[in-house]
């Protein structure tokens, strides 16, 4: 047997096992070829969450608003990024629990172009059916977090329940509102309208501090959209709130969470919604989780003067 071989049966056998083995995923690189990343697996309480990787966004530091290029740059750099070449990751996490499956948002597909679509590989590496997702739970309404909730104008998902905020649906649904919106985002309007008539009557409306599922409540984080939802998952005395799109270009927006970017609907509501979460969990060990903080995303925060650090997490062996 040779050594390429032997990697592919012992990976395989490792997941068949249910071991918290590293499962390599082939996802595409910014140069054309293929990067090797992974879905890390760890637990809150009886939860299996998986971090999963759908890829990144090349973002550029003129989506940051409230901060100079060279300001900007100068942060990336002491970060160790090279600001002329920022790739923003785009994160999912699927849990499991009590014999059901959750997919906290969907990735991107293709919507945002070929660095982006990977969850549906990650998931058939993993040996998860999509199928087998009974709820599918939105952060909010941007299309590399919905984009890879229809295939082909058909619910990716068939038997979930679609999860979103009233609020998001009612914005992003709205001919007023669309007509009124620049070109470029009228786009991303069309894409919330047609996910919304694919899941039909399992679309789940929330709003404010819902109970989703046993264990899962909804936590409003308004200013990225106007109904941007962070949740907190909770099993067994520990935690993990998984936060959406608080932080878009970490780096810089720990530093200054003043900083807001192009893509929020209301900035001064999302800076008031970034202080006041970063005030209330840093030091205090709440496990957090971004869609856009380096993969997997989770960790914890830190004051730093008037700024802040993240410490990422332990890898979990189990």
């Amino acid at each position: 047997m040779d050594r390429r071989h032997f990697m592919m049966t012992a990976s395989a056998s490792l997941l068949a096992a249910g071991s918290g083995a590293i499962v390599p995923i082939r996802v595409r690189a910014a140069d054309g070829g293929m990067q090797v990343t992974a879905a890390q697996r760890f637990r809150v309480g009886d939860m299996t969450v998986t971090a999963m990787s759908d890829g990144f966004i090349p973002l550029d530091p003129s989506v940051m608003q409230g901060i100079e290029p060279e300001g900007a740059a100068r942060i990336l750099e002491d970060n160790h990024y090279d600001p002329a070449n920022i790739h923003g990751s785009v994160n999912t996490y699927l849990v499991e629990t009590g014999g059901d499956t959750w997919l906290i948002d969907s990735g991107a597909d293709g919507v945002f172009g070929p660095t982006l679509g990977g969850v549906a590989g990650v998931m058939q590496a993993l040996g998860k059916d999509p199928a087998a997702i009974s709820k599918l739970i939105i952060t909010h309404m941007h299309g590399d977090h919905i984009g890879g909730a229809v295939m082909d104008g058909s619910s990716f998902y068939p038997n979930a329940e679609l999860v979103v905020t009233e609020s998001d649906v009612n914005f992003w649904t709205s001919d007023e509102i669309q007509a009124k919106a620049p070109d470029a985002f009228k786009g991303a309007f069309d894409l919330a309208k047609g996910v919304i008539a694919a899941y039909g009557d399992r679309v789940k409306t929330i709003s404010g501090e819902a109970d989703v599922a046993p264990g899962i409540v909804a936590r409003p984080l308004p200013g990225h959209t106007v109904g941007h939802t962070g949740y907190m998952l909770e099993s067994k005395g520990q935690s993990l709130l998984i936060w959406g799109d608080t932080l878009v270009v970490a780096a810089i927006q720990l530093a200054k969470p003043e900083v807001t970017t192009v893509y929020d609907t209301d900035p001064a509501q999302s800076v008031a919604t970034r202080k006041d979460l970063l005030a209330s969990v840093a030091g205090t060990g709440q496990m957090v989780a971004g869609m856009h903080m380096p993969f997997p995303g989770v960790g914890y925060v830190e004051s730093a003067g008037e700024a802040y650090a993240f410490t990422p997490a332990h890898w979990e062996y189990f």
